[in-house]
């Protein structure tokens, strides 16, 4: 498990650009959007959701919604954090492990830095309402949560 999420993290910094069409309705907290026949999560951090302050990480952002009911997704904790693994039940999908190919369920988010950490690259990037989202380098349990920051979860195709 911890090769796989070590290789999933990877992936994140190689995935091409990608675009998001087609919105749907969803509820006020939470927008679903089709890429590709594939499901896509997107948040905008709110307080009315959780209180957010310098602690508040995307994983618990999600625990939040969980409780809600506004979304519904699996995970593992591992030494590198909590592992998405799934997302209202599509879940990631390994093909193949030489060369290593899957789907697997990517972060992206609209910001680099912040207090003077690197959270993203710039080397993939989606749009999204106007707002470009950067592929992340943590995961879930290791991003900050802010107020009004937009966060991505994207089902993505990956070989290397």
């Amino acid at each position: 498990m911890k090769k796989l999420f070590a290789t999933l993290l990877a992936v994140c910094s190689v995935i091409a650009v990608c675009a998001f069409a087609g919105c749907k309705d969803g509820n006020e907290n939470v927008k679903r959007t089709q890429i590709d026949d594939q499901t896509s999560v997107i948040f905008t951090a709110s307080n009315d959701v959780l209180t957010l302050d310098e602690n508040t990480t995307v994983k618990d952002y999600l625990d939040a919604l969980k409780a809600k009911g506004e979304l519904s997704f699996e995970g593992s904790d591992s030494d590198y954090g909590f592992f998405l693994t799934s997302f209202d039940g599509k879940e990631n999908q390994v093909i193949s492990t030489s060369p290593y190919e899957g789907y697997s369920w990517m972060i992206y988010i609209d910001f680099t830095t912040l207090d003077g950490t690197i959270y993203a690259t710039d080397y993939s990037v989606c749009e999204y309402e106007g707002k470009t989202l950067y592929s992340a380098s943590y995961g879930v349990s290791g991003i900050p949560c802010v107020e009004g920051h937009t966060y991505a979860f994207v089902y993505e195709y990956y070989k290397y």
